[in-house]
């Protein structure tokens, strides 16, 4: 579900005003605020035919559920589409509320440098901390994506992998300077690091200073 025109419709500008629900997507009789609150499914209702959550005000599909709760999803390679969509996401997640955290789930193989550093500018430029956590892989790319989260808030997976390897050559001094700055690395270890593909576990990953945590599971 594309997003973004129903709520450039509702009146989305460049000044930080806050958006409001449409009668549909709230409950009618719950008082109005102007930002979004966390959807709970009702208990008891019967399932819809095409995928959705029941809520108070009616069925709301998933895309819609995860972006209620502040949560985008990276879950392929990143090219200017999948950039300018989570972009967009952000700057309208940062717009609602801007004292309220995003997270974003990468499970991305990699892609084009120019839209990732296009993610991540963003990420960086707006106000709210913005979290990450992989699920499956960040490799190339998107574990640079993985590292560029709010401190603190960088988390992967107990089976999840991360890739990092040496950009195209026109990228190369300033990826690796970003992966020192993100990790807390020298230099001179991350390019060693990058110097050929590395696939590390999470533990690794962790020891490196990619990421600040792993979620348990129980396996």
């Amino acid at each position: 579900m594309n997003l973004l025109p129903h709520y450039f419709l509702n009146g989305l500008s460049c000044t930080a005003q806050k958006l409001q629900l449409t009668p549909e997507e709230m409950n009618l009789h719950a008082p109005h605020n102007s930002s979004y609150s966390p959807i709970v499914a009702r208990r008891g209702a019967p399932p819809p035919i095409m995928p959705a959550v029941m809520t108070p005000g009616g069925p709301l599909d998933l895309s819609t559920v995860l972006f209620r709760n502040r949560i985008i999803f990276v879950g392929q390679p990143i090219n200017s589409q999948v950039a300018q969509r989570v972009i967009s996401q952000l700057v309208i997640l940062a717009t609602i509320d801007e004292n309220a955290d995003i997270l974003v789930y990468v499970n991305c193989p990699g892609g084009s440098t120019y839209s990732v550093l296009a993610i991540y500018d963003c990420m960086s430029w707006i106000k709210p901390k913005d979290g990450t956590v992989c699920f499956g892989v960040a490799a190339s790319e998107g574990s640079l994506l993985l590292a560029g989260g709010e401190k603190e808030m960088r988390y992967a997976m107990p089976n999840a992998h991360i890739m990092i390897h040496q950009p195209q050559w026109m990228w190369v001094l300033k990826i690796d300077m970003m992966y020192a700055a993100f990790t807390g690395q020298p230099l001179e270890k991350v390019q060693q690091y990058t110097e050929r593909d590395r696939f590390l576990s999470v533990s690794e990953a962790l020891e490196f200073g990619l990421i600040d945590g792993i979620l348990e599971t129980e396996y």
